[in-house]
């Protein structure tokens, strides 16, 4: 009884943070969405770390106590949650419809003479609000993310010139199944920046997805560059896109990446996921 009444205002004192906290975030989420300043949204965010670390610090009679798990320990791990929600905050004062707004406003600027660059500008806007909207849902039709990474590439081509080729081949039968968003692209962007960027006369990438065993098989591959280490050890390197792809193929459905040498040069990158229609 003595432990639980000495305990207690330790877990008062977390609960009443944890609400503050969570209060503060969500009204700074709010106000962001709501297009207001992003200065207000970080205010917010950074008050309410304050207040959780404060409350944490507030002088109490019973806190130490023998037998009690150390409470600097769980002081350290609400402060680092705190952290993490308030970068998780300032992420979110980048403002979008800004970038969206000057976008067009470039575009609207450009002489007729220059289509081309109007259609560039066009398509990189294309995929910022992509990249934007899959935040907010956890899946999307196989057809929208293989038009966003049409779009990329496209523009990935206006830098490589004749030196990228393009093939994506996906039936109209797949193109409705749904896939966890930005799942390819990163397999996509490996292939142009390590397979197709270091090569001089460049290389190509085909991205197919069709039914295979009941499940959607999906294979990126590339006639670039290559890796001249072992293949278990490719998700090993600085970059993060690999990595993450692989972690969020286990955890979603329990399925590797799998990763191979093309034989003509180049890797190729596949995965199986179940048939989400």
């Amino acid at each position: 009884m003595l432990l639980v009444e000495k305990k207690a205002p330790l877990l008062v004192q977390t609960m009443i943070a944890g609400l503050l906290a969570a209060s503060l975030l969500l009204l700074a989420f709010t106000v962001h969405q709501s297009g207001a300043s992003g200065g207000l949204a970080a205010v917010l965010a950074l008050a309410a770390v304050t207040i959780t670390v404060l409350l944490l610090r507030m002088p109490g009679e019973n806190r130490t106590v023998a037998g009690i798990p150390d409470r600097e320990a769980e002081v350290r791990l609400l402060q680092e949650q705190a952290l993490q929600a308030e970068l998780q905050a300032l992420k979110a004062q980048i403002q979008p419809h800004f970038l969206f707004n000057a976008l067009n406003r470039v575009n609207a600027s450009l002489p007729a003479e220059q289509e081309a660059a109007r259609e560039l500008i066009a398509q990189l806007a294309d995929t910022f609000r992509y990249a934007l909207n899959s935040t907010r849902t956890d899946l999307v039709p196989l057809g929208q993310e293989l038009s966003f990474l049409r779009d990329y590439l496209q523009i990935e081509q206006h830098r490589f010139s004749s030196r990228l080729h393009v093939e994506i081949d996906a039936a109209p039968s797949v193109q409705g199944m749904r896939i966890p968003p930005m799942l390819l692209q990163p397999l996509v962007e490996n292939a142009v920046k390590h397979g197709i960027g270091p090569c001089i006369d460049g290389g190509a990438i085909t991205i197919r997805c069709a039914r295979h065993n009941n499940k959607l098989r999906c294979t990126v591959s590339d006639t670039g560059a290559g890796f001249c280490g072992p293949l278990d050890q490719i998700m090993l390197g600085s970059g993060v896109g690999l990595r993450n792809t692989a972690l969020r193929l286990e955890k979603l459905y329990n399925t590797p990446l799998q990763v191979e040498r093309n034989s003509g040069g180049g890797l190729q990158f596949m995965f199986d996921i179940p048939i989400q229609p």
